[in-house]
């Protein structure tokens, strides 16, 4: 599997794929961030989708070929590495102190839909060293879905995670130094 095709079905935990009208949808704050997707899509599989500005950007395929490409990279999780934690994060992902203690915290939020890609998750970080925790399941006030949390927590093991995980997205993450 290319590097970037599983940092993409990792990115995909905050799109929509739309499998009846084969289209892909990833919405971001950052276009620059979206502009890195898309440049890797055309190095790598020919395609490029457009990127329009809402209240956030939307980096839109419409490509069969290309659908049914990811669906089928999807079934093989078991062997994803560094890579699809790197695109979870960057596109899910969140850095915060913790209120009480202040630690740092690195966390990536999925709905009960996306519990088996943040299990993946937690399984390539602790063959990396790298210590996390799997908390759920939450009732979220909004949500009609269970939500779950994959959390790093501490310097140190936040440190391990940025040294060791190939994150391009590093701008999201300045809020603390490790």
């Amino acid at each position: 599997m290319q590097k970037f095709e599983e940092y993409f079905i990792g990115a995909l935990q905050d799109a929509y794929v739309d499998e009846k009208r084969n289209e892909i949808q990833l919405y971001q704050k950052n276009k620059e961030w979206l502009d890195f997707i898309n440049a890797n899509l055309k190095k790598d599989y020919g395609i490029t989708g457009k990127i329009f500005k809402r209240d956030v950007y939307l980096l839109r395929k419409r490509s069969k070929a290309f659908v049914l490409k990811i669906k089928e990279a999807k079934t093989r999780m078991n062997s994803f590495g560094a890579d699809f934690v790197a695109g979870l994060f960057d596109s899910e992902g969140s850095v915060y102190l913790s209120t009480k203690s202040k630690i740092p915290i690195i966390d990536v939020t999925q709905s009960e839909k996306g519990l088996e890609y943040l299990k993946c998750a937690q399984k390539i970080l602790m063959e990396n060293g790298i210590d996390s925790k799997l908390n759920g399941p939450y009732k979220h006030k909004h949500g009609k879905l269970l939500q779950y949390h994959l959390r790093i927590y501490g310097n140190k093991k936040c440190g391990i995670f940025f040294r060791l995980i190939p994150i391009y997205y590093k701008n999201k993450f300045e809020k603390c130094s490790f």
